[in-house]
């Protein structure tokens, strides 16, 4: 290798020394998705795939709740065949300063099974034992609630979810 090919090397490998992933977020974060006004929620259905990493007593009531909260915020749920996105969501509690972490997942699919989104969220949780424990109903409700918001306002930013022109006549 020549004198020019070990300098470009060595450029090439200090430019790389920037790319490692650290701790600490990055200072210009993205800003939440906001739902759109007027969007149609309807037109854009949506099925449950799979819910994994919490016990199967709150992950059921987790799953329960969520399809209620969707459904309040005008999201059709449809089976996998007619759904226009897939939702697998992934539930995590971790022991916390006071109590446990709770934190959500969800990775939205398009019909080709391409990842369009991924959403996610953590909340702090005051209280003492299992990390799972401190999941009462009050507190499903509200994570499958936060969820579903989330949610609602990724999928009114869809082409499909466009509100109806209005047109003056």
């Amino acid at each position: 290798m020549g004198k020019f090919g070990v300098l470009a090397l060595l450029a090439g490998l200090a430019g790389l020394a920037g790319c490692a992933d650290t701790a600490t977020p990055p200072a210009t974060a993205l800003a939440p998705v906001v739902r759109r006004e007027g969007a149609n929620l309807a037109a854009v259905p949506v099925t449950l795939v799979s819910l994994q990493g919490a016990p199967e007593g709150p992950g059921h009531d987790f799953q329960v709740a969520l399809t209620r909260e969707l459904t309040s915020r005008g999201v059709a749920t449809a089976e996998p065949k007619k759904a226009r996105y897939m939702l697998r969501g992934y539930l995590a509690a971790r022991p916390g300063q006071g109590g446990a972490d709770i934190s959500y997942v969800f990775d939205i699919y398009d019909r080709l099974r391409v990842r369009a989104a991924r959403l996610d969220a953590s909340f702090a949780l005051k209280g003492e034992g299992d990390a799972w424990s401190l999941l009462d109903a009050k507190t499903i409700d509200g994570l499958a609630a936060q969820s579903a918001e989330d949610i609602a306002a990724w999928l009114s930013q869809t082409p499909e979810a466009s509100p109806a022109l209005s047109y003056a006549q």
